[in-house]
Order: structure tokens, then C-alpha cells, then sequence
């Protein structure tokens, strides 16, 4: 099977070659999400192998194995051979995860994508009043511009996407209207 650059495929994660990390691992949280959010669970929160009792704990214990099983493969496929030389001992998701970090996060000239440099995105002021509904200090000129999260980020993204989807879809649809209506009066006229 080929392997895909970042990118490329919806189907494979993105290929980290040992640069870029914080962009990688930013692009690869979204893609293993995508795929399975347990999985994601699993590489965030560990896996331990707990003892084989009863029948129920064993069934819990046995996907939660699968899971991080699932997870690794994620995660060894997204990396290159020269990088996966490097962790090729791990024995959980969590810990290689935390392996590659460790690694490639202190890279010369890499800078952590945090919420620092996710605040300069923050220039709308429709963006502000969506934060400020949970935090009502905050605005673009505030010091604590730098506060929000990533997560928090996220949530304004989707909901102001959906606003965007639902704006456009109205557009279209009155586009479509006019359209309609200007060619029922050039029928008309003729």
C-alpha cells in the first residue's frame, strides 16, 4: 500500500518525518478522533492491562486492549521508519504518544502551536461575544486574550462554521429565488 503525504488521503494519517511535530500531532489528534474518538481516550487517559477475574471485567479489559492496539497502529502507521525506530518499544498508545513529545517537541526552531499563538487568530468581534458569553471580561483588547483554550477555540470555530453554513444556505436559496423570479418575468415581458 502507498503511503500518503499530510493530506492526501482522508484514509491515512499524516506522515511525520521527524519536523513539525506540533503540527503533526495537532493534525493527527483530529484525524484519530475522526477515525474512533475511543481510541483518542485511549492514547490521552492509558492502558493498563488489568487483571482477568470475571467474565465482565475481562470483556471491558479486552477492548479496552483493542482500542489501544488500534490506537498504536494509528499512530506507528502516521510515522516514518527513521521515527518509529525511536519508540518502537512502547507498549501503550499513551506511552508512545508521550515518547514522540518528549522527542520532537524540544526540535530547534519549533514552535508549540499553544494558545498563545492561537489567540492571533481571534480579530472578529462576533468571536469575542461568543467567548465572552462564559467569560464576559474578555474581549480582543483584553491582556487575557491568551487564556483561551484550545478546546474552547474549537467550540467558536464549529459554531461560528455553522452560523457560516446556515448564512450561505440562505443565500443560495434567495440567489436560487431571484433567479427564478427573473426568469419568470423575462417570460413574462416576451
Amino acid at each position: 500500500m502507498a503511503r500518503f503525504e499530510e493530506g492526501s488521503s482522508i484514509s491515512c494519517p499524516p506522515l511525520f518525518k521527524g519536523e513539525a511535530y506540533f503540527q503533526w500531532a495537532n493534525i493527527m489528534k483530529f484525524f484519530i478522533k475522526s477515525q474512533d474518538y475511543e481510541v483518542w481516550d485511549i492514547i490521552e487517559d492509558g492502558y493498563l492491562e488489568a487483571p482477568k477475574k470475571k467474565k465482565k471485567q475481562r470483556s471491558a479489559n479486552e477492548t479496552k486492549a483493542k482500542l489501544n492496539t488500534k490506537a498504536m497502529h494509528f499512530l506507528y502507521f502516521g510515522l516514518n521508519k527513521e521515527v518509529s525506530k525511536r519508540i518502537s518499544t512502547c507498549k501503550s498508545a499513551k506511552e508512545l504518544w508521550e515518547k514522540l513529545e518528549k522527542f520532537y517537541s524540544n526540535k530547534k526552531g519549533e514552535k508549540k502551536d499553544d494558545d498563545q499563538s492561537c489567540a492571533n487568530l481571534i480579530s472578529n468581534p462576533k468571536v469575542d461575544g461568543v467567548l465572552a458569553l462564559d467569560e464576559p471580561k474578555v474581549s480582543s483588547n483584553s491582556s487575557e486574550l491568551y487564556s483561551y483554550s484550545f478546546d474552547k477555540l474549537q467550540d467558536v470555530f464549529d459554531e461560528l462554521f455553522l452560523e457560516f453554513e446556515t448564512m450561505n444556505s440562505k443565500i443560495k436559496k434567495m440567489i436560487s429565488k431571484l433567479e427564478f423570479e427573473n426568469d419568470f418575468l423575462l417570460k413574462t415581458k416576451n
